[in-house]
């Protein structure tokens, strides 16, 4: 048999070299072509064979050569399909080029030549969305009038209405192009996040679901749900989201956003351990932004870990010296450390605040507080009153004023800023707080209607239950003023007055053991307070349990030392023991603290 040899052109060769991704040896061959044999088609495919490897301005190039080749046969422009998919194609290398006028020139010439090109309108409408024109629209519109079945220009007249805020009909083409490819993880996406803008968040959620059952690892996908879970509350699903993301290979961007959304959801959820953690690791992936230190540092104050919330504030700081809320909030930090060379660097905080912007109201409100921590109550009630000069409607600076003229005696003056406070806005703090007036006034069932209201509107305000207990125990309801006590303890366990005064409660009702355990949590909340001491005194000394009773008093008299009554509590309980001498020198003791006391 005869030896049978196979030989491959020069074209074919060049196909099979790009296909196997050998760009540089498919150009080498078509090039050698060209020297040889240049025509308008072989240029064409080196064109497209550069373009794929990225050679974009040797593609431009190439299609030059075939459009002269192609106009050297005819006096105009040749009016050809042929010649039109070469400025498309050149307009194709000027937008990777990012050369938007170029290529804008470039597909113009292509439906000039050849008006029934749906893909050119297309690229078009793409480029004039990019140089922000609004006629855009129009070359959809158009590529769709030649073919209604064009997938791409449904989605991307979507992407226009919906960069308008036209989300409706911009769902309304995420529809047709659904109806066109029913499995497409793109327009389900996209039409999910375009209902999450209208604020549909359910309907969100369903095309999201089936986004990620369409593709099980679509990052945005399960972002976008994680966003629509968090503003309908469902929590728990939103964490489950949230979490997956991080388990995925996301890039930094989706990681970081993830973080602070997470930690922002923990922080809805009062859980800040878990906000801080998260925060925490977002400082990591972007250690410049002042923010997420402000954040960490928002989170260790309401962790109660001030010096913590001080160096994230100061961190902020550094890198954005001009940061008016960081200042405040350190300055808020410095305030809870229950010291005055803490409330001294606060005030300096707050005035830094204000000297770069003096109309800065938050910064004023707290430096009224901090004024009224010192004493400087005059000086407070200036700067609440320049706050509410700043603006009229800041119900804070109200209620700071309001407080501040009840400490110097002018309830009325007090009761009239509370009462603009409750009618820029209405809560249960502002309640409570004019119910406490209205008690300094004399206004005691004035007062108990306000805290009622308070606690209507917030059933979890704690101190609203424990004043409304305090007046059922001024009018000896003890039984309701247990109750109340008890609710307020429920809200807030560590409230030691409400514990204290539900043990003297429990001690009037008789319920001799509750009273005991009550004064134990006492102890334990406030090892220091005399008054928890004395008033277990008293309920051991109607027990005649005089030992106990002496001890205690002793004990509350070591803490507060010259108190006239605790000596004379203590000479009565010494008196039943028999210990006459010793009673006798307490009744002196209480005479003559009391006589200083009349003298001054």
């Amino acid at each position: 048999m005869g030896e049978v040899s196979f030989k491959t052109s020069p074209v074919q060769q060049a196909l099979v070299q790009s296909f196997c991704q050998n760009h540089n040896e498919a150009i080498a061959c078509l090039q050698e072509l060209i020297a040889n044999q240049p025509t308008p088609s072989i240029f064409v495919l080196l064109g497209k064979i550069q373009m794929k490897a990225k050679k974009t301005k040797d593609a431009v190039e190439s299609f030059r050569e075939a459009l002269k080749i192609l106009n050297s046969s005819a006096k105009k422009l040749p009016n050809t399909i042929e010649a039109a998919e070469i400025y498309y194609l050149m307009a194709l290398c000027y937008m990777d080029q990012v050369s938007l006028l170029q290529a804008y020139k470039a597909f113009s010439l292509a439906v000039k030549v050849y008006p029934n090109f749906p893909d050119a309108f297309y690229q078009r409408g793409l480029c004039r969305m990019q140089l922000k024109q609004a006629r855009c629209i129009q070359d959809f519109n158009r590529a769709l009038a030649i073919n209604p079945k064009h997938f791409q220009a449904y989605l991307s007249r979507a992407a226009y209405y919906g960069s308008k805020g036209r989300y409706s009909k911009a769902i309304l083409n995420c529809n047709e192009a659904i109806k066109i490819h029913p499995d497409s993880v793109r327009a389900y996406l996209y039409r999910g996040t375009l209902k999450y803008h209208n604020k549909t968040y359910k309907n969100a959620i369903d095309d999201l679901t089936k986004t990620i059952d369409l593709d099980k690892i679509c990052i945005l996908a399960y972002y976008n749900r994680a966003i629509c879970y968090h503003q309908i509350k469902d929590f728990k699903k939103a964490l489950k989201d949230y979490g997956i993301l991080l388990l995925l290979e996301s890039s930094k961007e989706i990681v970081l956003a993830v973080l602070i959304n997470r930690a922002l959801l923990y922080v809805e959820l009062e859980d800040y351990s878990n906000a801080l953690e998260d925060f925490k690791e977002a400082s990591l992936s972007d250690p410049r932004n002042s923010e997420i230190y402000q954040a960490i540092g928002i989170c260790c104050h309401r962790l109660e870990q001030f010096e913590e919330a001080v160096n994230s504030f100061t961190q902020g700081l550094k890198l954005d010296p001009f940061f008016l809320d960081a200042y405040v909030a350190r300055g808020n930090s410095y305030m809870e450390y229950g010291h005055e060379t803490g409330n001294t660097k606060a005030q300096k905080d707050f005035l830094k605040a204000m000297h770069l912007n003096p109309k800065c109201v938050k910064a004023r409100i707290c430096l009224g507080y901090n004024l009224q921590a010192f004493g400087k109550f005059q000086k407070a009630w200036n700067q609440f009153t320049v706050a509410i000069d700043i603006d009229p409607k800041c119900h804070v600076a109200y209620d700071g004023r309001a407080v501040v003229c009840l400490q110097m005696g002018d309830t009325f003056a007090a009761f009239q800023d509370i009462n603009a406070a409750l009618k820029l806005t209405t809560s249960a703090q502002l309640l409570t707080n004019r119910g406490v007036i209205n008690q300094f006034m004399g206004h005691l069932n004035c007062s108990m209607k306000d805290y009622q209201q308070a606690i209507s509107i917030n059933p979890g305000y704690a101190l609203a239950y424990f004043n409304a207990a305090n007046i059922y125990f001024h009018h000896r309801q003890f039984a309701q003023a247990s109750s109340y006590y008890s609710k307020a303890l429920q809200l807030d366990p560590r409230n030691e007055s409400a514990v204290l005064n539900r043990a003297i409660t429990n001690t009037l009702l008789q319920k001799i053991e509750e009273a005991k355990e009550d004064f134990e949590k006492a102890i334990c909340l406030c090892p220091f307070s005399a008054a928890v001491y004395f008033n277990r005194a008293n309920l051991y000394r109607t027990l005649k349990q005089y030992e106990l009773a002496e001890k205690d008093i002793s004990t509350a008299l070591s803490i507060q030392p010259n108190d006239a009554l605790m000596y004379k509590l203590r000479a009565d309980v010494r008196g039943k023991m028999g210990f006459s001498e010793e009673a006798i020198a307490d009744y002196k003791q209480a005479i003559s603290i009391q006589e200083m006391i009349d003298a001054m």
